[in-house]
């Protein structure tokens, strides 16, 4: 079942018009999500594991880690450049949050001599921010404030 109504208002035409335009231009939106996204992508590096732990380091590395330098660091931080290197892209259609770091991919699915220690969400980390049910609504509160925002009188 379809309802079509006519509206011949001149200002509900002109809000129904900024509304096109604003839907038309949804890079601002992404540009915002993937700021988000890269936020939480952080805070699963400050909490060393979201929604669950990240398991401790080896004996072996720990002690090698503590003769470097790197003792008090967190879990996937020894010269912060895994961290340092996340960072956003986006278009029309698309918000991501990423790294080029290529040992990344290492820490994140595990080796045979390594455990896993997801800082992205992905397939197998289904509930990890900002993929979680609120990051989820946290992304759906961006888009509704940038397409209401301005179109209001």
């Amino acid at each position: 079942m379809q309802i079509t109504y006519a509206v011949d208002d001149l200002e509900v035409k002109e809000l129904l018009k900024r509304l096109e335009k604003k839907a038309g231009n949804m890079k601002p939106a992404m540009q915002d999500i993937s700021v988000y996204m890269k936020h939480e992508v952080m805070g699963n590096f400050k909490a060393q594991g979201r929604p669950r732990k990240w398991q401790p380091l080896s004996a072996k590395y720990a002690k090698f880690k503590a003769e470097s330098n790197g003792a008090g660091k967190p879990i996937l931080e020894f010269n912060g450049k895994l961290k340092q290197s996340i960072n956003t892209r986006y278009s029309e259609d698309n918000a991501a949050a990423y790294t080029g770091v290529k040992y990344g991919v290492y820490h994140q699915t595990g080796t045979s001599k390594m455990p896993e220690r997801p800082f992205m969400p992905n397939k197998s980390t289904p509930n990890m921010p900002p993929f979680d049910t609120k990051g989820i609504e946290r992304i759906k509160q961006i888009l509704e404030l940038y397409i209401t925002q301005e179109v209001k009188t």
